[in-house]
């Protein structure tokens, strides 16, 4: 009888191991895109270049030749993307789902061509709500509606780019969701005394907070929403021949975003403006400023600076050839006045921005080829009191991009 048990053993265990996963699998999809790019100026970049944002200001040598009036030219295929989706069954009386994706884009410039996570998340879903859990997109980023580029900005710094560890759940009824988000930051981080950091806001211990209405009637999108951040620049200061006193002043910003876009069976329109606050982990405009600076009683206080960006995207939908067009415009709305210490963000000296990007598609199977021109003006100046810029002069630069893509 023992000897009979034993043999079976095997069998009833792989019997339950197969009903275990059954109903569970994973299909990988992804591309390989290598790209090559010409910038007729210097940039402010990332990525080796590929993500492209601004010109560079002028910086003259004893001649008085602009040092930044130069070309430049790279190749890189590090946005190569695979992504595993996973499927299984219910769980909590609710579908389930999960995605693990991945490029070579590393998670900073100094780890170009390195593996990087880009999305880890697990989803429930019942029939009026979805939660979802992990790594994914910031909701000021809209998947379903964001800028068709073949640069990998995605739009930036005119289109909010992050992605954030999350809670999120959604309501759903009819054409309407209610989004409701609790994000913390990671690799898309806000700067500050030590550098671009997530701790900033884990030492705020609030996370990013923002509600979102969206209604989606048929394949068309319209929607509002509203963020709330804090973030802990220092835990404490110290002044020089001090001893080390305990900081407990934040930086408290908002930020507002309407959304919509137009899809028809030829052509589609999409529409973002995004006003905000302290947005530098979005690669956008604006920061914060050490506002009060106190030796005597080491205390720093801060003000956010503020940004107010649109973009429009039009894009075709032929079978094999199609074409987008992408404008942008950002302006800078500065700070409360007057500050007396430094300045944490992207774009200081600049006034405002504007982009226009025309590209152009070519399909046969799953081979993609596309040509985008970039051109992004950029209009540098001294900031006031107030953080405003003034006595600007305006800077171009004109990118040429040729990709390819193969789908999986």
């Amino acid at each position: 009888m023992l000897v009979a048990i034993l043999l079976s053993s095997p069998k009833l265990f792989a019997q339950e191991d197969a009903e275990e996963k059954a109903g569970w699998g994973i299909r990988f999809s992804g591309f390989i895109n290598a790209q090559a790019f010409f910038d007729s100026r210097k940039i402010v970049e990332s990525r080796a270049g590929m993500v492209s944002l601004y010109p560079a200001p002028a910086a003259y040598d004893a001649g008085g030749r602009d040092l930044n009036a130069r070309a430049g030219f790279n190749q890189a295929a590090m946005t190569t993307r695979l992504r595993g989706s996973i499927s299984g069954p219910g769980a909590l009386g609710a579908s389930l789902s999960a995605v693990i994706e991945t490029d070579f884009t590393g998670s900073s410039n100094a780890d170009n061509n390195g593996l990087r996570l880009r999305e880890a998340w697990v989803g429930l879903d019942w029939p009026r709500a979805s939660l979802l859990i992990g790594q994914y997109w910031h909701p000021l980023y809209l998947p379903e509606s964001r800028p068709g580029t073949i640069g990998l900005n995605l739009g930036a710094p005119f289109h909010p780019f992050a992605r954030h560890n999350q809670l999120r759940f959604t309501w759903k009824t009819g054409d309407i969701r209610l989004v409701a988000v609790a994000a913390s930051q990671r690799d898309y981080a806000s700067d500050g005394p030590a550098g671009r950091s997530p701790k900033y806001q884990h030492h705020a211990v609030i996370p990013n907070m923002h509600l979102q209405l969206q209604w989606n009637p048929g394949e068309h999108l319209f929607g509002f929403g509203i963020d709330y951040k804090a973030i802990q620049p220092r835990l404490a200061v110290e002044m020089p021949g001090q001893q080390a006193r305990r900081s407990r002043e934040k930086v408290e910003s908002l930020a507002a975003t309407a959304f919509m876009k137009l899809d028809y069976p030829r052509f589609s329109i999409k529409w973002q403006a995004v006003a905000g606050q302290n947005l530098t982990e979005f690669i956008m405009l604006g920061g914060y400023v050490e506002k009060r600076v106190d030796s005597l009683q080491q205390v720093i206080t801060y003000t956010p600076t503020a940004q107010l960006s649109a973009w429009t995207d039009i894009a075709t939908k032929g079978r094999s050839f199609r074409l987008g067009l992408l404008g942008g415009y950002a302006v800078n709305l500065g700070y409360s006045g007057p500050v007396q210490g430094v300045y944490y963000g992207m774009g200081e000296e600049v006034a405002w921005l504007y982009r226009i990007s025309p590209r152009a598609e070519w399909h046969s199977g799953r081979l993609m080829l596309a040509l985008e021109l970039e051109y992004t003006a950029a209009a540098y100046g001294t900031p006031d009191k107030n953080g405003l810029v003034r006595n600007t002069y305006v800077k171009g630069n004109l990118r040429s991009l040729l990709a390819a893509f193969l789908f999986f």
